[in-house]
Formats: C-alpha cells, structure tokens, sequence
C-alpha cells in the first residue's frame, strides 16, 4: 500500500500539471475509455516500478489503489487492454518491433 504523500504520487500530480493535450481528429471506431494523460501515468508507473509484464502492471494496480486513483483509473482495465494500449502508446508506435520489447524478449520475459 502507497501513502497518498509518496514521491510516486506527487510525481503523477506533476504530470496532470505539466501534460498538454494536443487536439486530435475524431478517428472512425470506439473511442477509446482511459485517455493518453491515463496511459501515460500509468506508463511512468510501469517504468519507474520497473514491471515488464503487463499481468503484473494489472496485479500491481490492483493491490495499489492510491497509485491506481493517482493515475487517473476510476475502474481497473483488463491486462489486455493494458497491453494493446500501451505498446500502441506514442514512444512506441513509431516502430511496432520497439528495442524495449526486444530487449524484454531477450532477456527470456513474455509479453503481456
């Protein structure tokens, strides 16, 4: 359990302080239901916790609620959408074969 003075979560804060949205053009399909500044947060999270799987990200959030809420989560997302969110996510989506899934892969983790 995190307490609501962690460095984690004041560090999330400054994130909801410094981030600006750029505006996009509504896309065709499902809108999507956590939003970039979410993701985002929830991708510092995984970083900094250094988690390489998605299934622990999940387990993680999960058993932290403070860190959970400090990201923006109202509800818990699937692992999966997790993971599709994520590797779709901007420093990835630029190569769908990343170096950081390279190096998870070579060092005998699983995706997701």
């Amino acid at each position: 359990m995190v307490a609501e003075d962690h460095t984690l979560i004041k560090l999330l804060a400054h994130v909801d302080e410094l981030y600006e949205e750029e505006e996009k053009r509504s896309s065709p399909g499902h809108p999507f239901d956590y939003s970039e500044l979410v993701m985002l947060k929830v991708f510092i999270v995984m970083v900094l916790k250094r988690i390489k799987h998605f299934k622990t990200l999940h387990k993680f959030l999960f058993q932290n609620p403070t860190i959970r809420k400090a990201c923006g989560l109202s509800s818990l997302p699937d692992r999966r959408t997790l993971g599709r969110r994520l590797k779709s996510f901007p420093p990835f989506a630029q190569e769908t074969d990343s170096s950081f899934w390279q190096e998870t892969g070579r060092r005998g983790h699983r995706r997701g």
